[in-house]
């Protein structure tokens, strides 16, 4: 995009921004020019709200409604802080709809960030959406089977053993008095979860683990054929450690291969997204909640469904954890 402008109008000094006469303090603009430049940037206004509401900031109308600003001679910060909310919102529910999927692509996160830049909107804002999109992404990524790889503190693995996350963590066990908590370290490896403390410490194969769910961020349940280490344990960031598990087990059953980048992607292409979108008209197909919605494989993609439209519907994030793995 062209930004030629923003160096001969973004840092405008004192006097009118449009034709220089000199002005009063915090007075953008001359008497003479102030009607002009309400006029236009109504009309600006007007068709900025229509760009976002289609095509977006990334568009080629965007380029042209700001080569048509420049010709007007008026700053950009001027402009833009009369679409600042829509702005805003333009950025949130971007963030918003590549996340449904479960997936955020390194191109969905370059495109968030030049739109960032170019609506100018404040770091306050752009922050706290970036770092959820980045942690989207890492959580993606370890569905796709990138598992991070760590040490073990003290401990000294097999060979064929590494771990994918160790943190510290409370075990609680149901006792006749009540919850009992065990403090220690919790890790996941290709071959075991285990439970490292002083006293009741204990470890699994990932083949007796059914699965692993959080209830809220640092609370997850271990569910085994064995009792020796099913149960609640308390985490940093449960939800981090239920994926973790989740594609751990994955790998070890041969449903998942680690690290590879050329297998098939859970990740829905943008047009599929909103196709199924419209078509679903933006609420879950069971319950018609219009909040945290997902996209759902009817034909789970673990049983080789495919990110087709006809494959495709909105649930929200209760129906969907509902549903499960079942078709």
């Amino acid at each position: 995009m062209n930004d030629r402008w923003l160096k001969s109008f973004d840092n405008a000094g004192d006097g009118c921004a449009m034709c220089g006469t000199k002005t009063r303090i915090l007075q953008s603009y001359c008497n003479n020019c102030k009607a002009s430049v309400n006029q236009s940037l109504s009309q600006y206004r007007d068709a900025a709200r229509n760009v976002l509401a289609g095509t977006g900031p990334l568009s080629q109308a965007w380029i042209e409604l700001h080569n048509w600003l420049y010709g007007q001679r008026i700053p950009r910060k001027h402009a833009l802080n009369t679409v600042k909310s829509e702005a805003i919102n333009w950025l949130k529910n971007f963030a918003d709809f590549a996340r449904m999927d479960g997936f955020i692509t390194t191109d969905e996160l370059d495109k968030f960030r030049q739109a960032a830049r170019i609506l100018q909107v404040s770091p306050d804002v752009v922050a706290p959406l970036e770092a959820r999109m980045l942690r989207d992404k890492m959580l993606g990524d370890i569905r796709q089977g990138q598992l991070p790889t760590v040490q073990i503190p003290g401990l000294h693995l097999p060979n064929d053993e590494y771990c994918y996350v160790v943190v510290q963590a409370t075990r609680w066990r149901d006792l006749k008095a009540g919850p009992t908590p065990s403090h220690g370290q919790f890790a996941v490896t290709n071959r075991k979860i285990r439970f490292i403390a002083h006293q009741h410490g204990a470890e699994i194969p990932l083949g007796k683990v059914q699965r692993a769910t959080f209830s809220d961020r640092s609370t997850i349940t271990i569910e085994a054929t064995a009792s020796s280490l099913s149960g609640r344990f308390t985490v940093p960031d449960a939800e981090y450690a239920s994926i973790v598990i989740d594609s751990a087990l994955r790998i070890d059953r041969r449903m998942l291969l680690p690290g590879n980048a050329d297998r098939p992607t859970r990740h829905i292409p943008p047009h599929v997204k909103a196709a199924v979108y419209q078509r679903d008209r933006g609420v879950c197909v069971q319950c018609g909640n219009g909040q945290y919605l997902e996209y759902d494989h009817i034909i789970p993609f673990s049983r080789g469904g495919a990110n087709t439209e006809g494959n495709l519907q909105l649930l929200c994030r209760a129906c969907n954890l509902a549903k499960g793995a079942n078709i």
